[in-house]
């Protein structure tokens, strides 16, 4: 895990998804978005993405990527498994917001800039990357700009 930068008072850290290593021990445990970017991945991986990130009181979830939806979808699936007692696991005692994002430089502005929880006050913004490419560069241009004040153009 990797610190970026910070966007106001959010600190923004950066984890490449790998199957071959414990990225879940790197989430924080209070006060945190994810920041997920997913492409190509097995349904098994988006499945533990959304377990492990719950199981650990995320307050926000902005998914990203070619399977930003789908994972979106994962998210509240496991949310409501897990509301209705069919899958007996930990649920945070706040409500949990998902998105998703077609675009991805509005995605991480959206994230790192916009996002606000009523409940919770979101301090870090935990990127995980599962896309194809490592995202990691571009996020930092990104994050540096949003610095400067730029805002997404309308499309």
């Amino acid at each position: 895990m990797k610190k970026l930068w910070t966007v106001g008072e959010k600190e923004i850290l950066y984890q490449r998804h790998d199957t071959s290593v414990n990225w879940s021990k790197e989430m924080p445990t209070e006060n945190w978005l994810l920041m997920a970017i997913v492409d190509n991945k097995a349904t098994t991986i988006l499945d533990e993405i959304a377990r492990k990130s719950i199981d650990r009181d995320v307050c926000y979830v902005c998914c990203l990527g070619e399977q930003g939806e789908k994972l979106h979808d994962t998210f509240d699936e496991t949310i409501t498994m897990r509301e209705v007692e069919i899958e007996n696991a930990h649920l945070p005692d706040f409500d949990i917001m998902t998105t998703w994002h077609n675009d991805f430089e509005e995605g991480v502005w959206f994230a790192t800039f916009l996002a606000w929880d009523e409940e919770q006050e979101i301090k870090t913004v935990f990127c995980l990357d599962a896309g194809r490419e490592n995202s990691e560069e571009k996020i930092v241009e990104l994050i540096i700009k949003i610095n400067e004040g730029w805002v997404p153009s309308e499309k």
